[in-house]
């Protein structure tokens, strides 16, 4: 895996998103554990997150380093499988995962959780790291950051509507 200014590399030697990658920022009004339970419930995916379309399975363990769900992501009638495993998890605080797209490749994904006075400030970093999601990256880094910043902002919203929905009952 090639490394770049956009990328950080954790003991593990897998690449992390850096604050150079595309990111969204959402504040939700909501404790970070809340916050926090919903990033780590992949069930809750296919509700918030653009693209992910059903879960297949979870690890018993999960989100323990190295423990994975299994989906299916697209749009439409059209899926393919994947699976995400956790490359780093710090309650509360953040999630780094690698986000697997079958053919697609592979992103890097991390979560940043920031208590504020008003609830969670969420950060969503994602970085193509593999396969032809990378090649896009390479080769059409404005347009593939526009269309990662927007998908992500639209999932921040809908991971906020999750955790009120959580939270109110």
């Amino acid at each position: 895996m090639d490394h770049d200014d956009d990328t950080d590399r954790d003991a593990g030697a897998t690449a992390v998103p850096s604050d150079a990658a595309p990111g969204s920022t959402e504040l939700i009004e909501a404790a970070p554990d809340a916050v926090f339970a919903v990033l780590t419930d992949p069930t809750t995916y296919p509700r918030w997150l653009v693209g992910a379309q059903h879960i297949r399975s979870v690890d018993e363990d999960w989100p323990a380093v190295g423990a994975k769900f299994h989906h299916a992501i697209g749009v439409g009638p059209a899926a393919v499988p994947g699976s995400t495993s956790v490359r780093r998890c710090s309650p509360d605080d953040e999630l780094v995962l690698a986000a697997g797209m079958g053919p697609f490749g592979e992103a890097a994904v991390r979560f940043l959780l920031t208590a504020t006075a008003d609830g969670t400030l969420v950060e969503f970093r994602e970085l193509p790291v593999k396969g032809p999601a990378r090649i896009a990256w390479r080769v059409a880094r404005p347009f593939v950051s526009a269309a990662l910043w927007g998908r992500n902002a639209v999932s921040l919203a809908g991971l906020s509507r999750v955790v009120r929905e959580r939270t109110a009952s």
